[in-house]
């Protein structure tokens, strides 16, 4: 049998993927964002996941820098949506976040950002998560 170092990697990644998708339920560790060098406000090229299980987020909160664009995943078996605390004008329904759908924000002011899936929970339990955002 021929050695091959493409297969190893692709292997590997596809038992790292099946792990984070089949995963409990309990909440991860905090994800932090590697730095950006762009101006504040302008997008960069860092995109952080946040996966949308049957019953939370994962990770629960992260750590951007503002231009930092968020992809959440929809990669439970459930409908979800996915709100924001405050009144900002972003955020997606049930409609467009159903299983296998992505939702992206690119995020373009310091603070933080509370968010939820009021299907699963509301404001302050249950399904919640927030995004930090610094200079």
């Amino acid at each position: 049998m021929k050695f091959s170092w493409r297969r190893i990697v692709a292997a590997v990644a596809g038992v790292a993927l099946i792990v984070v998708a089949c995963g409990d339920d309990r909440p991860g560790p905090t994800g932090q964002a590697e730095s950006s060098t762009a101006p504040p406000g302008e997008p960069t090229d860092v995109v952080i996941s946040v996966v949308a299980l049957d019953n939370s987020f994962r990770p629960q909160q992260i750590e951007i820098s503002v231009g930092d664009k968020v992809l959440w995943e929809n990669r439970g078996q459930n409908e979800h949506n996915l709100l924001f605390v405050a009144d900002d004008e972003w955020g997606v329904e049930v409609e467009g976040f159903q299983p296998g759908s992505d939702y992206t924000h690119v995020f373009t002011r310091p603070g933080a950002y509370a968010f939820y899936c009021s299907i699963h929970g509301n404001e302050t339990v249950g399904m919640t998560g927030k995004v930090v955002v610094s200079e």
